[in-house]
């Protein structure tokens, strides 16, 4: 959670127009915009599967970024998908790491920024944190879900040494995971 001092503070109108021109400034096309619910949307298309940034401004100085993708999860790697999520989220404050049931890993993260003047540095730092947590993990996860049921075996033993270790999992590091230029 991010808070900074009070400068002059943004209401929920100014900081979703603020976060829109400069995602456009970025060059950022194709955004999906919810002015009256006061979202944005931004959809990726890999090689893969589709990958979305998602900003909700609930409340004045509260805004929570989310990334996310969906893949299929296999039924008989579903439980043990669940628990590994399970256990990356409880690792990391400040990330909310899940998986829902259509096989959607999602990492969301939530910020308070209060100063007009360097508003959108700061949600840009956040959007690239977030980023940076989910593609830490989703490349794992991606890997294991879509695994064959042939190599699920070997695959699970390796899992399961992870999951059931006593250590917490390795906090990210800004500076080691910078594999996304913001500018689209």
């Amino acid at each position: 959670m991010i808070s900074m001092e009070v400068d002059n503070g943004m209401t929920l109108d100014e900081a979703y127009r603020n976060t829109v021109d400069g995602l456009e400034e970025l060059g950022w096309e194709d955004l999906a915009l919810d002015s009256k619910r006061k979202g944005i949307n931004a959809l990726f298309e890999g090689e893969n599967d589709i990958w979305e940034l998602l900003i909700h401004f609930h409340e004045e100085g509260n805004y929570r970024i989310s990334s996310r993708s969906t893949w299929k999860v296999q039924n008989n790697t579903s439980d043990l998908v669940q628990h590994l999520v399970e256990k990356i989220n409880r690792g990391n404050p400040k990330h909310e790491f899940r998986m829902n049931d259509n096989g959607s890993f999602e990492v969301k993260t939530s910020a308070n920024i209060l100063e007009k003047h360097h508003f959108f540095e700061e949600m840009k730092k956040v959007m690239i944190r977030n980023i940076r947590a989910y593609e830490s993990y989703a490349s794992m996860l991606k890997r294991f879900v879509n695994i064959t049921p042939e190599y699920l075996d070997v695959e699970t033993e390796g899992f399961r040494a992870l999951i059931s270790s006593k250590n917490q999992p390795a906090t990210i590091q800004d500076e080691e995971l910078i594999r996304l230029n913001l500018q689209k």
